[in-house]
């Protein structure tokens, strides 16, 4: 049964993928919303709280803004890459005859250099922007998921005492319910306060540099940051690469690479642990294995909900005896009790 179900579930994924997408993305930020809604809830004028429609409308308004205001900055930035791309293709070339002249490898480098004179940046921009316009579409669905979820709170928990009249049925699907919100908000509120952190201090970083276009690079920082291992270690060549077609100097790499990569670490290793602890314990390899399996499901979303999603399926497989030892095999040491009790405890 259990080998059925689990069958079903990866047929449905990949076959609803276009469907699913949309709505999980919507999920995510619903959980975003819900932080900076709960953060607003502080706020009293006369010792009263805003009105529960006002706090969502605030919210939403925020991340959208933000989201809006971040798209015209990337846009903004590359559109300047593409004007200034003569330039900075001289400078590389520069560069590259350089190295092939002092390592032998002439004909090796005139054939790159041929390469790279053929690359038309005006082409990749429209295909850019393409792709961008062709997610307007979905960003409405979005929208529109995300305004349903948060009216869906209300009635939802009406729903659960109508469907499950049985006290200790009821009490067990929502404890395993408010397991799985307070384990994901938990993750991806942190997990973005730590990319903040990561994105803010490389931009200061890369400004000390004098790397071009600073914000692009720290926003692909703080994006990359939620991809597992590999996510960190691209972002952070990214504008290192691009610190040799700036400047043409093999040190201009180095020294940006072991600037970035050195806040990795101590954000990964030190920062990171403390904030995080052990709420997740998701085994590495799981995670290894979830990265790739979601990454070749859903590409590049997947990647980045590789993580939440194999914590909802941790929390949810441990709860019946059919699928504990699922659950244990998904763990970094064999340690269910604390999602267990946390269920008793509702």
């Amino acid at each position: 049964m259990v080998s059925l179900l689990g069958g079903l579930s990866i047929f449905f994924v990949i076959y609803f993928k276009d469907l699913l997408k949309p709505f999980v993305m919507a999920v995510m930020v619903w959980y975003l919303i819900k932080t900076i809604y709960n953060y607003i809830g502080r706020i009293k004028i006369m010792g009263k709280q805003l009105p529960r429609w006002l706090r969502g409308t605030l919210a939403m308004a925020f991340i959208f803004g933000l989201v809006q205001a971040t798209i015209n900055l990337i846009v903004y930035n590359l559109t300047e890459i593409v004007n200034n791309w003569s330039v900075y293709k001289n400078t590389l070339g520069s560069f590259l005859l350089g190295i092939g002249e002092s390592m032998g490898f002439a004909n090796i480098i005139d054939s790159l250099q041929g390469q790279i004179d053929r690359l038309n940046l005006q082409e990749f921009l429209a295909s850019t922007v393409s792709s961008l316009s062709a997610t307007v579409g979905n960003i409405i669905i979005i929208i529109i998921y995300i305004v349903f979820l948060l009216l869906e709170e209300v009635a939802f928990s009406k729903k659960i005492d109508l469907i499950f009249p049985d006290p200790s049925k009821r009490d067990r699907i929502q404890g395993i319910l408010n397991q799985i919100y307070e384990s994901t908000n938990k993750y991806i509120t942190l997990k973005t306060g730590i990319s903040i952190i990561t994105g803010a201090l490389s931009y200061v970083v890369l400004i000390v540099f004098g790397i071009d276009y600073a914000f692009l690079w720290a926003f692909l920082i703080f994006l990359f940051n939620y991809i597992p291992y590999i996510g960190s270690l691209i972002a952070t060549f990214l504008p290192a690469v691009f610190a040799i077609i700036q400047f043409g100097t093999f040190w201009s790499f180095v020294w940006v690479f072991l600037a970035i990569e050195a806040i990795q670490i101590i954000v990964g290793n030190y920062i990171e642990p403390k904030m995080m602890g052990k709420s997740l314990n998701l085994s590495p390899l799981v995670v290894v294995i979830a990265l790739s399996f979601w990454g070749y499901v859903w590409d590049l979303l997947g990647m980045f909900l590789s993580v939440p999603i194999t914590s909802i399926m941790l929390i949810t497989l441990a709860q019946f005896p059919a699928t504990r030892s699922i659950a244990i095999l998904l763990t970094e040491n064999g340690n269910i009790e604390n999602i267990l009790v946390a269920r008793k405890d509702h």
